[in-house]
């Protein structure tokens, strides 16, 4: 297995939808390409997380941490980044929100990308991923 090419990630915004208790997180990631053992692809995905016990509102969010379980523990957030015809799980630990900007909500996530459970030919990887949530 190979490592993936993590640095060709660039997350670029979060939106943030549902009800405070069971959000939903859409993290958008710039197109890149990503090549194996002579497959190559342009990857248009997105970090995809449901089922995120977490209050709505932004201003209930500002300056808030929140830990979280890994699957298939009850809490846990499903999450998932899709490529070559898989939707690879991604688990995240933990969620930190910084203070509101004019039009924004900083995120830092601590997730776990678990790559090797789709057989995509990629190990497993540990990734903090920052960006803002659109307000």
């Amino acid at each position: 297995m190979e490592c993936f090419p993590i640095q060709k990630i660039e997350f670029t915004k979060a939106k943030l939808q549902g009800v405070a208790g069971n959000a939903s997180i859409e993290i958008s990631v710039v197109h890149f390409e990503l090549s194996l053992d002579g497959y190559s692809e342009t990857v248009d995905t997105f970090i995809r997380l449901d089922s995120v016990r977490i209050p709505v509102n932004p201003a209930d969010l500002k300056g808030k941490q929140f830990t979280f379980p890994i699957n298939p523990v009850f809490g846990y957030i499903e999450g998932s980044i899709y490529f070559f015809a898989a939707h690879n799980p991604v688990d995240v630990i933990k969620i930190v929100f910084g203070e509101i900007q004019i039009d924004s909500l900083p995120i830092t996530l601590e997730t776990n990308w678990i790559l090797e459970y789709e057989r995509t030919g990629f190990k497993n990887l540990r990734k903090t991923v920052v960006t803002s949530v659109e307000l």
